[in-house]
């Protein structure tokens, strides 16, 4: 039961949406664009930085809005419904991944790639790859959308334990995530890294500030 429900709605939040912001204005600092031209598919490196770093910004604001106000309120059930949540999710997913045309446009920035960048890389992959296969396998996508917000049966449903998940209970943002530094690197591209960085450490704001704390609602204190 939640006592306050417009505190718990931004609770965390200053840290979240504020940090989010914050490593944002940092990460602009650390590329420089001035003294390149490359373009991807017409797009300049540096509309691409800008395009990939608001990805994650719109989709855990995205997320934060959804999850708490259906905890708060039930509004996304009473308004768009659960299905509509999903689909707008996964487009904003979707466009989450297009930022790989960053490490294109950005090529050899930081370092000229080789094979030892290229080995550490596919190692990176291989780790992406077995956690999405055990995502879907065992986890289940729409779970991972937070369903368990919408739906109270999840509540009883025991936190994964099989697949990549016996070694890494929070796999998808331990190594899922982590895929945008294996383009940076097998890249060589440092507004791609900048990016990656940006992108793993907010996930984890997201999952102290938001999910974590939404855990304590929908599965109690333990």
């Amino acid at each position: 039961m939640i006592k306050n429900k417009l505190n718990f709605f931004f609770k965390n939040q200053i840290w979240h949406i504020g940090g989010l912001i914050i490593l944002y204005y940092v990460a602009l600092q650390l590329v420089d664009f001035e003294t390149g031209s490359n373009v991807f598919f017409g797009i300049s490196a540096k509309n691409w930085f800008l395009f990939s770093m608001i990805t994650p910004l719109l989709h855990q604001g995205y997320v934060w809005l959804c999850w708490r106000s259906e905890l708060c309120w039930k509004t996304i059930s009473r308004t768009i419904g659960f299905k509509a949540y999903v689909i707008i999710f996964f487009i904003i997913a979707i466009l989450r991944l297009f930022s790989v045309g960053l490490c294109f446009a950005d090529y050899g920035t930081w370092f000229t790639p080789g094979w030892i960048a290229w080995s550490v890389s596919l190692l990176i992959f291989i780790l992406f790859v077995y956690t999405m296969y055990s995502v879907k396998k065992y986890f289940g996508f729409l779970r991972a959308t937070g369903i368990d917000h919408f739906d109270p049966s999840y509540k009883d449903i025991p936190f994964e334990k099989r697949g990549i998940f016996k070694w890494a209970p929070n796999a998808m943002y331990t190594f899922a995530i982590a895929v945008f530094f294996g383009f940076a690197i097998s890249a060589g591209s440092k507004a791609m890294f900048v990016f990656a960085a940006y992108t793993y450490i907010g996930v984890w704001l997201h999952y102290f500030c938001t999910e974590k704390e939404d855990f304590k609602v929908i599965y109690g204190n333990s």
